[in-house]
């Protein structure tokens, strides 16, 4: 990996204020990446006795050690939703805090041969996990013209999503569609130049994350990651999730605000039947965003919002 490739952990004040209870011992962080993050919980928790780094990505896992060679980290090669077994075989039983930042790390969006990112030309992969599944090439070049269309509309959100299924249908028919920047002139020519001049965004942006999301299945391992991350709390531990869209950030919101209800008995009840109790204190009352002044020296930062929860001490995880 080139050394000099910039890492700037996004929230990173905020993820050292919510992260970690006071005098924490043990600390997980699921998407290790660059360990940016990590490294700086170490460094400002001296006593911390272990943490665990997880990641799907085995190449970031050998690189992030050179960003950060505490002999108290201890890395694995895992989905963040088998935190459990992770434990165990890290010897330990719980954690003061679990850190999960559901963003592309900087090495990934800067690599063209893993095929995150439209700003450089490359294969189109975007596996996390480069031993296992379909690419994004496989999606495009195999999946039917519907099948796509409601990949970019459920899971970017994107307007022109038949538009875009249809170029990609018809190109595909020539070529094969193998490369980046292929697929970003695709979404380049289906939208309106109005409509291009109007957007905030470049126009392949919401299109490379909806193909993102369906190669690594991020929606369903945030579903399932959650309640193993509170089972893996010790009581009081923290939870905080760092998301980048809408999707993850309601699937997150929701989580929480399910797990803080407590009785769920109708109001005409006298009494409380139903025995529900509070899992979690909400730490957050709403979604944090970064400050103007992170996001001008981190743009990345922009779409960045944190949660953080407080597990009870009693209380079953469902």
């Amino acid at each position: 990996m080139n050394s000099k490739i910039e890492h700037k952990p996004v929230l990173l004040n905020e993820v050292l204020k919510y992260v970690l209870p006071p005098n924490p011992e043990t600390f997980a962080d699921v998407t290790l990446g660059l360990a940016g993050h990590t490294k700086a919980v170490l460094e400002k928790y001296p006593a911390l006795k272990a943490a665990v780094g997880i990641d799907k990505d085995g190449e970031i896992l050998k690189y992030s050690e050179e960003r950060c060679s505490d002999p108290r980290l201890k890395r694995f090669k895992a989905a963040a939703s088998d935190i459990l077994s992770v434990m165990n075989k890290a010897g330990l039983s719980g954690f003061d805090g679990i850190l999960a930042d559901l963003g592309v790390s900087s090495y990934q969006l800067n690599a063209p041969q893993r095929g995150f990112s439209f700003m450089n030309s490359g294969l189109l992969d975007m596996r996390m996990d480069q031993e296992f599944g379909a690419t994004a090439a496989d999606l495009v070049n195999n999946l039917d013209e519907q099948e796509l269309a409601k990949i970019f509309f459920e899971y970017g959100e994107e307007k022109f999503s038949r538009k875009i299924a249809k170029l990609i249908v018809e190109k595909r028919a020539v070529k094969p569609i193998e490369t980046t920047e292929e697929l970003a002139q695709i979404a380049m020519d289906s939208i309106p130049a109005k409509e291009k001049n109007r957007m905030k965004i470049h126009p392949a942006t919401k299109i490379f994350q909806a193909l993102r999301i369906k190669v690594n299945g991020e929606l369903d391992e945030l579903s399932a990651f959650l309640p193993a991350a509170l089972e893996a709390l010790n009581p009081g531990g923290r939870l905080t999730v760092i998301s980048f869209h809408s999707l993850e950030d309601r699937i997150v919101k929701q989580f929480f605000n399910r797990m803080k209800q407590g009785c769920v008995c109708p109001p005409k009840f006298p009494i409380c039947t139903c025995g529900k109790k509070p899992v979690i204190e909400v730490l957050t009352s709403k979604a944090i965003f970064a400050e103007d002044s992170e996001i001008e020296e981190n743009p990345r930062a922009r779409s960045a919002r944190l949660r953080s929860c407080r597990k009870l001490p009693e209380g079953p995880v469902s």
